[in-house]
């Protein structure tokens, strides 16, 4: 009786499939190609191309919604494991994010989940509240004191999931692909100028991640239930935004240089969340320490991984979408 339990094939529901760590995820058990996993994609949209474009890598796609909590629990019924993720991102408001969080917890705890796997960030109220500078900090949820909301509520909400579910927390990071779909790869004002990276991050290390090595993490702590009841955290590589624009130059064959702005400068661009992401970069450059260590992949997730892409794969990879011209001569 015990082999058949020892070789049983264990479902995994997967969240946000069609999204960026729910698709490294499905993409992660795909490339480990054995028969101890099986995978369920849930997705709110099982007809758009993306989600049929699954079908070849899945057992199964079910139509689920965070907001529904008697679909969340279907989603999960029958599964072994769940990795679970939100997007802040989605419509800016953070406490729309912890509900749907709740509302998957209660639907795990329903359903019987013996391995919940959340993709969660730092609340940065616990640095920031107790620290002797607290008053210089911008608060930006006056109701929740939030200080980072796409990182606040995301870590407030990973604590109850330890206190009431089998779970492992995966506190993930800064994406690699941020340099592309976000602007904030190298950049210029004026055909005269330099391109530059843009960031408030001083001389500190910046943790990164190749959003793929987030789904081979996740993969990996499915294999390993020792981590229950842990946090795991996930990087590919750390650098200074000086380092960045270093393999940025050296790559793409164009000088790059790295343009250090004060938080309050980066919070007033303008763009949607701007502040949010200042204060984000504020707790990278005062915690530097704490975010370093604790995205610090542990060595026995790390051979199950295979390794991590390093900032120069990744450039080198996608260097036709920097197209750096030359500057243009006065």
């Amino acid at each position: 009786m015990s082999d058949l339990v020892d070789t049983e094939c264990k479902l995994i529901a997967v969240m946000g499939a069609t999204g960026a760590q729910g698709g490294a995820v499905v993409q992660a058990f795909n490339n480990l190609s054995c028969d101890k996993f099986e995978i369920r994609a849930i997705t709110r949209n099982p007809e758009k191309e993306t989600a049929k474009a699954l079908e070849v890598k899945v057992k199964e796609i079910i139509k689920a919604d965070a907001d529904d909590e008697e679909s969340m629990v279907k989603a999960f019924e029958g599964c072994h494991g769940a990795f679970i993720v939100s997007n802040f991102w989605q419509d800016c408001d953070v406490q729309h994010e912890m509900e749907s969080l709740r509302v998957c917890k209660e639907a795990a705890k329903k359903a019987g989940v013996k391995h919940v796997v959340l993709s969660v960030l730092d609340d940065t109220r616990t640095f920031v509240n107790n620290a002797k500078n607290k008053d210089t900090w911008k608060v930006l949820d006056e109701e929740l004191g939030m200080y980072v909301p796409h990182f606040d509520g995301k870590g407030e909400v990973g604590e109850e999931y330890l206190g009431e579910l089998p779970t492992t927390c995966l506190y993930t990071t800064f994406y690699y692909e941020n340099f592309i779909n976000f602007g904030m790869g190298p950049s210029r004002q004026a055909d005269t100028d330099p391109y530059a990276i843009t960031l408030p991050m001083s001389d500190k290390k910046l943790t990164m991640v190749k959003v793929e090595d987030i789904g081979k993490c996740a993969c990996a702590i499915f294999q390993d239930e020792s981590f229950i009841g842990k946090t795991v955290g996930v990087s590919s590589d750390t650098l200074t935004c000086e380092e960045i624009a270093a393999v940025f130059s050296e790559i793409c064959g164009q000088k790059v240089i790295y343009n250090d702005v004060p938080v309050e400068v980066y919070a007033g661009f303008g763009f949607p969340g701007a502040d949010d992401l200042a204060n984000m970069f504020r707790c990278f450059v005062e915690y530097e320490e704490a975010f370093v260590e604790s995205r610090t992949i542990p060595e026995s997730i790390m051979s199950k991984m295979g390794g991590v892409t390093k900032l120069k794969e990744w450039i080198v990879a996608n260097k036709d979408s920097f197209v750096l011209d030359p500057i243009a001569k006065k």
